[in-house]
């Protein structure tokens, strides 16, 4: 019995861990944690009976804790620290947004749990230094990002030395053929595959997600920038590619559902029967594969200059990104803005180096600056 668990049990991958884990059945959930949706987490701490729920905002912590009374629950980020020390699990599915429970994590890679890990913005912002402690402590640490996974399944067994190329698979969101000016809000929260979160909708429709995607698939892969390429795959059948030198490649084809890769990075190397249907080649008639577009995607570009920079730059390009989002949900900033103030954010920051509160305060940075470039321009509205 397999022991797990769920940093974000309340949002889209922790919603389908918790699906996949009562399939396969000789998992057991010790351990819940959710940002602030502490409704959900009542419900989930009562139906699967946890040995621990973390509830990170605070200001909710006395009604969980009147609602579950007898049971142990923690608050805060230290509580999510504290129920990875005290818990003992075997497995990590880190799923929160953003770099919430970062140290929390660094502690279950030092104790050996395999990190299932969803967080692109954990390995964006810290990857060098999070890298550095799985290889130090011989961790395991298994991608669930749809494309990351796809990348780890053609890999495996294979000699590094061998890989010529990896190529990251993007579906093009909402506005592959359309014009991202002057774009309603409801528009870019509807991506033609994927139901998401808002965030990771709204980071698709900019093509942020792939950016970010550049930065993770370096670090987890070891991979220089430059052998990573984006093709757009609106199909999104082929989740990711890897080409090796002598000119073959090796892709991971499947139905668009965020359970199988959930499911392979639980159960890597064994492969298990899923809850997810088989594809069948022969109904799909076509697979189409074509460049991005740059100067409506600039956003793609960036990951590159942040690679090549090194130091704080990828933890600016993701505070700046995950600030510039919120405004735009907040109806603060125009779509199609989101770009301009991240490539802002960039262009005046002074790369440091440092661990991780160094990055932390460079993502901080990003985020003031990102809302004194809004407070400016609502300024001159008016």
């Amino acid at each position: 019995m397999k022991r797990v668990v769920i940093f974000g049990s309340t949002g889209s991958i922790g919603l389908n861990t918790i699906e996949v884990l009562k399939y396969l059945k000789n998992y057991k959930i010790v351990g819940l944690a959710t940002y602030s949706n502490y409704k959900k987490l009542i419900h989930q701490v009562l139906e699967m009976k946890p040995e621990y729920a973390v509830l990170v905002d605070r200001k909710y912590c006395s009604e969980l804790r009147k609602a579950l009374r007898g049971k142990k629950v923690l608050c805060g980020e230290d509580g999510l620290l504290e129920m990875i020390e005290k818990v003992h699990a075997d497995t990590l599915v880190a799923a929160f947004s953003s770099a919430i429970g970062i140290y929390a994590i660094l502690s279950a890679i030092k104790k050996g749990l395999r990190i299932c890990l969803a967080t692109k913005e954990i390995l964006v912002s810290f990857g060098e230094i999070v890298m550095k402690e799985v290889k130090n402590n011989c961790a395991q640490l298994i991608p669930i990002d749809s494309e990351h996974s796809a990348i780890f399944q053609c890999l495996e067994g294979r000699n590094p030395a061998e890989v010529d190329k990896i190529i990251l698979t993007a579906s093009g969101g909402p506005f592959l053929k359309r014009s991202i000016k002057n774009v309603c809000k409801s528009d870019v929260l509807k991506h033609p595959v994927w139901k998401m979160g808002k965030k990771i909708t709204v980071d698709s429709a900019t093509m942020m997600n792939k950016a970010l995607e550049i930065i993770e698939a370096h670090y987890l892969f070891g991979i220089p920038p430059d052998k990573i390429k984006v093709v757009i795959h609106p199909e999104a059948i082929c989740h990711s590619i890897v080409q090796f030198i002598d000119g073959s490649l090796i892709g991971q084809f499947s139905l668009p559902d965020m359970k199988l890769p959930i499911q392979y990075a639980l159960t890597a190397p064994e492969r298990k029967p899923s809850l997810v249907k088989s594809l069948e080649l022969d109904k799909i008639r076509q697979l189409n594969f074509f460049t991005p577009d740059y100067e409506k995607f600039p956003g793609l570009l960036f990951a590159y200059d942040a690679l090549r920079i090194g130091k704080s730059m990828p933890a600016v390009l993701n505070g700046a990104n995950e600030e510039a989002v919120k405004a735009f949900l907040a109806d603060k900033l125009k779509f199609h803005e989101i770009p301009v103030v991240i490539k802002k954010a960039m262009s005046v920051h002074k790369p440091i180096s440092g661990g991780i509160e160094e990055y932390m305060e460079a993502e901080m940075w990003a985020k003031k600056f990102v809302n004194s470039v809004i407070a400016r321009k609502e300024k001159k509205c008016y």
